[in-house]
């Protein structure tokens, strides 16, 4: 061991750096997210901004956290314990006292509104599944970006051992990857489609610190623009890597992640309502929900509205064994109930169920004017003539994602999914005046990598239709399943 070697084994040495890597890339919001501030202001919860510029603020922790845990998912699968490799990667978990200073450094980034959009107000409120009404006291505001606000994304991994470089380079890529296929989802309500992120422009330089001239050149780069416009940007990070050292060979990681990914291409028979207040003079009362300018149906209301379905269909086919409530759960993650804050974080926890924030194309919006009528007297209620912006038609893509599934659940959403396609689900408001209704098909990738097409009339191959009846019957017969298995 030389002295060099020695003085980094000892509290206080400075740890040997070979290489530098400096990625960055443009990230762009694929759908409105919000990053938590302070709760001040004219709604509940405000986004995080930057006290200096007054833009919005994505702060490092955050992204690296996201970071990490797609890494962890990858490496061992969903809700695994975390392999070795993050540990080495990022550092130590919080709470151990073990492990090195993480190689990896990620950036706080500052956001860009496009042109002619600002932040957006979103409504959250409690739905009782019994009433399909909402709960009292359980209404609340908050603040989003719209879809299109850009995030200028910077990462940079030391790299200490040269023999190790191809390997924590195919850690790297790995995560930053998850970003560009939109896998990855930062901020609140990530498993109703907000927060929903892209990556598009990357680019990566290396700096050889074992020279000079290349200490040099890092040390005279621009901080605020460390790649300048001249190198080309690419679509993945891994091509951006591979372009600055072709011979250099990335050791990336077998997925290790087990899901079912349902993709549902869908249309409205007749009008939606996702209500969203005025605010312009002249405006109807109540228009349709609406980010970055264009008409959305919210992860949010439509896993609202496949929850309540969803109960109704346990509760029926569990009903001999009286858990039906508790598949809901498991699907979708118990609700919280209760004042108590510390017996909500103990019974929390995450839904298996992801579902997408969907814009809606070729549609039309629809003025209506709508008065409530007493039902004793039949003659008009005085001061209830009020009118609605309706989005009328339309056509979406949504995708919904089940996590490590097992074969009960893979049944039990087959039979929602039945529904959803049959327009049994209906989704935002005044559903009992015929709004909401969808209908459609869909394209299910199952975990082993097969998949195949549901049609419009739920018509489907024979072999398909066969792993669909066993799917099912597998829900139909699984044991009785107890609160701690959904609970931790």
């Amino acid at each position: 061991m030389d002295k060099h070697e020695r003085e980094t084994n000892i509290a206080g040495g400075v740890r040997p750096i070979r290489a530098r890597w400096v990625i960055t890339g443009e990230m762009v919001l694929a759908s409105a997210a919000h990053f938590g501030g302070r709760e001040e202001g004219s709604v509940d919860m405000t986004v995080l901004r930057d006290p200096k510029e007054g833009l919005p603020l994505l702060p490092g922790t955050s992204l690296a956290g996201a970071i990490r845990s797609h890494l962890a998912d990858v490496l061992g699968g969903y809700r695994s314990d975390e392999h070795r490799d993050v540990a080495l990667f990022f550092g130590a978990a919080r709470g151990n006292d073990e492990g090195s200073q993480s190689p990896l450094i990620v950036f706080d980034a500052l956001g860009k509104i496009p042109e002619g959009l600002s932040e957006e107000i979103r409504a959250g409120v409690a739905i009782n599944p019994a009433t399909g009404t909402a709960e009292a006291h359980k209404k609340f505001d908050f603040e989003v970006l719209p879809a299109g606000t850009v995030f200028p994304l910077r990462v940079e991994l030391i790299i200490e051992d040269p023999g190790e470089e191809g390997r924590t380079l195919g850690l790297l890529v790995s995560a930053l990857d998850g970003l560009t296929a939109g896998e990855i989802a930062l901020g609140m309500r990530r498993s109703r489609g907000l927060g929903a992120v892209t990556v598009r422009r990357w680019k990566a330089v290396r700096h050889d610190l074992a020279t000079d001239r290349g200490w040099i050149r890092w040390l005279t780069s621009d901080h605020e623009k460390p790649i300048g416009d001249d190198v080309p940007g690419h679509a993945t990070a891994t091509e951006a890597v591979r372009s600055v050292s072709p011979s250099l060979k990335m050791e990336c990681p077998k997925d290790q992640r087990r899901r079912v990914v349902v993709d549902l291409a869908l249309e409205f028979v007749g009008d939606l309502l996702v209500r969203s207040p005025a605010t312009e003079p002249g405006a109807p009362d109540v228009g349709h929900l609406h980010t970055a300018g264009k008409p959305v149906l919210p992860g949010t209301g439509l896993g609202g509205a496949l929850r309540a379905q969803a109960l109704r269909i346990a509760r029926l086919v569990r009903q001999g064994k009286g858990d039906g409530d508790l598949w809901v759960d498991r699907l979708f993650g118990p609700r919280l109930e209760g004042e108590d804050e510390e017996a909500a974080n103990n019974t929390a926890a995450a839904s298996k169920l992801r579902i997408s924030e969907s814009f809606l194309a070729n549609g039309a919006a629809r003025r209506q004017t709508r008065i409530a009528v007493d039902r004793f007297t039949g003659g008009v209620v005085s001061g209830a003539l009020f009118e609605e912006a309706v989005q009328c038609g339309g056509k979406l893509k949504v995708r919904l994602e089940l996590r490590n599934p097992d074969d009960p659940e893979i049944g039990f959403l087959l039979l929602l999914l039945k529904d959803l396609l049959s327009g049994e689900v209906p989704v935002g408001g005044a559903v009992s005046v015929g709004r909401g209704i969808l209908k459609g098909a869909a394209q299910v990738r199952w975990s082993d990598g097969k998949s195949c097409r549901i049609e419009p009339g739920l018509k489907a191959d024979n072999e398909s239709l066969e792993r669909f009846n066993r799917l099912i019957q597998a829900f139909w017969g699984a044991a009785p399943l107890h609160e701690t298995e959904v609970r931790p």
